[in-house]
């Protein structure tokens, strides 16, 4: 009887084992995407995401999504810290590679979602140089936020458009309109600790 059950577990061992190396390793157009977002008239147009998964430390049962968009793609070497949920690199290149204003402000963003224990979308934030917002967190805007939303553990789906108009009122500042279009089929990778 135990001869059996060890012959079972190595059974699956070895099937979830030849599935991981079936998988290909990831490539810099692993992480290819089309997005587009702008905040009042400053408009970004970028070309690659990657997602990270965390626990949030100080809720129970809450995870959050982070996926980094960016207007250039990665190389070799960002592809190997992105698989160890890693985006250093890539902000370094943001960084170095963004030395005017302009480009700095419009070459980097994060769509951060919240989602409970079983990944549902409770919340969903944007982050563009210099502007955040939550862009949606009611039933009635969580419905139109995501058009399509999957992830499986190993890839995130994400597809969304949309418009927001984030009030500042609080803060005595004018409103600002957050707009997006976002289409990802990306790997998905737990976040690295201690490090963006």
């Amino acid at each position: 009887m135990h001869i059996g059950r060890w012959a079972v577990a190595a059974a699956a061992a070895c099937t979830a084992w030849t599935s991981l190396l079936a998988q290909p390793a990831p490539t810099p157009r692993s992480f290819a995407t089309r997005a587009n977002m702008s905040v009042d008239s400053t408009t970004l147009v970028l070309s690659t995401a990657v997602a990270t998964v965390e626990a949030d430390p100080m809720a129970a049962g809450v995870s959050w999504i982070r996926v980094y968009f960016y207007a250039f793609p990665l190389g070799p070497d960002d592809v190997a810290s992105v698989t160890r949920g890693s985006v250093v690199s890539m902000d370094k290149k943001w960084q170095r590679e963004a030395s005017r204003p302009r480009d700095y402000n419009t070459s980097r963003a994060v769509v951060q979602l919240t989602v409970d224990r079983r990944f549902k979308i409770v919340q969903a934030d944007m982050s563009i140089p210099g502007h955040t917002c939550t862009i949606a967190s009611t039933p009635r805007e969580l419905g139109r936020f995501a058009q399509r939303y999957e992830l499986d553990g190993k890839r995130l789906r994400l597809a969304s458009t949309g418009s927001y108009i984030c009030d500042r009122q609080s803060l005595k500042l004018p409103a600002e309109t957050f707009r997006w279009s976002l289409d990802v089929d990306i790997p998905a990778f737990a976040k690295a600790r201690g490090g963006p």
